[in-house]
């Protein structure tokens, strides 16, 4: 007996419908009850259409959702096993001891730490490839940059030149300019090299300086993979933290990182499962984003909106959904999740890991 595939019937289904509308197309006359007929089966066979390609998806994205600093790059270090033991000297007792503690792979902390949008694949080797700025946009963004420290000592808030923290680290490297935080006569001094150079030069000959360091037409390596030299998992934290604070010279600024993890790595990880896993870029004050959009509209993503427990859904979450979940994209419904992650001392949660969350994730739809 043979088995017919949904290819097949669904095939068979959309041949019926197109010559059902011929059909009646071919009438001499058409009149309101028949031009009503004909737009209700062009619906259905576009409704095939969508149902075909939602079929077709043999594997999906899962790009994670949310406001800077709620969690998400750690929230996926532990749920697709991106974390490793590492040696950390730490101070107890006023005696310094080296204690084994569980590590994120990918650069964690309080918010704004991760420069660009991340996409995680499985694969048969570890390594990782960045789309990068081009030349030109480099330099704008370190012109930028040397104008935001002439700015400093503007004292009108309204008229002040602002960058993101992610991009001012990255340029800083870049330039070698970093912030520097020598202890003098026991207190801890911040010296910032950029501005000690600007106010010796001025701003033309401090912008040919920071452009020349920077060393633009070299950084044209996109790849790197690992050595074997070293333990792998340490690997992924270095170097990505390296890519991520755009401290390697020949690389460029990334615009997205691309992270291939060994399936040795993953050991039993739920990643391969997927297609990829998109860390995206941290919610701020304007949510409503193009490169958002592209994951909410795609039938092959599924979209986890991070929000913390006391606030959730939290605010840019709820103006978020609410901007895509019209009338005319009331289908994305099925595809949004809300990912809440109880962070200390917050209700209900539970106890299970070190970290700015507990591993009690829990999913509300």
């Amino acid at each position: 007996m043979l088995t017919i595939t949904w290819q097949e019937e669904i095939a068979s289904l959309k041949q019926n419908l197109r010559k059902e509308i011929n059909k009646i197309s071919g009438n001499s006359e058409i009149n309101i009850p028949n031009h009503i007929c004909i737009n209700n089966l062009k619906s259905k066979l576009e409704r095939l259409d969508e149902i075909e390609k939602i079929l077709s998806i043999d594997k999906y994205k899962i790009a994670f959702i949310g406001t800077i600093g709620q969690g998400k790059t750690t929230a996926i270090c532990h749920l697709f096993n991106l974390i490793s033991d590492f040696n950390v000297s730490k101070t107890i007792a006023n005696k310094p001891r080296n204690v084994i503690e569980t590590k994120e792979l990918l650069s964690t902390g309080a918010g704004k730490t991760t420069i660009c949008e991340v996409i995680i694949k499985a694969a048969e080797k570890t390594y990782i490839e960045i789309e990068p700025y081009t030349v030109d946009e480099m330099e704008n963004l370190i012109f930028e940059f040397c104008d935001y420290i002439a700015d400093k000592d503007n004292a009108n808030p309204d008229k002040k030149i602002i960058i993101s923290q992610e991009i001012e680290r990255a340029i800083r490297n870049v330039t070698e300019m970093k912030l520097r935080y020598p202890t003098i006569n026991n207190e801890v001094t911040k010296i910032d090299l950029a501005k000690e150079e600007f106010d010796k030069l001025g701003l033309d000959e401090f912008k040919k300086l920071a452009l020349n360091n920077s060393q633009l037409e070299s950084r044209n390596n996109n790849k790197i993979e690992f050595d074997n030299q070293k333990n792998e998992q340490v690997w992924i934290k270095n170097t990505f933290a390296a890519i991520n604070n755009v401290e390697l010279k020949e690389f460029a600024i990334p615009r997205k990182i691309y992270l291939y993890v060994s399936y040795d790595v993953l050991s039993g990880s739920n990643l391969s499962h997927f297609d990829s896993v998109v860390d995206t870029k941290g919610l701020d004050e304007h949510p409503i984003r193009k490169d958002l959009q592209k994951y909410i509209e795609n039938q092959d993503t599924i979209c986890l909106f991070v929000t913390s427990f006391n606030a959730a859904p939290e605010a840019n979450i709820s103006k978020l959904i609410g901007y895509h979940l019209t009338s005319k994209s009331k289908d994305f419904h099925h595809r949004f999740v809300t990912l809440v992650l109880p962070h200390k001392n917050e209700p209900e949660q539970v106890h299970g890991c070190d970290g700015d969350y507990d591993t009690g994730i829990q999913i509300r739809k």
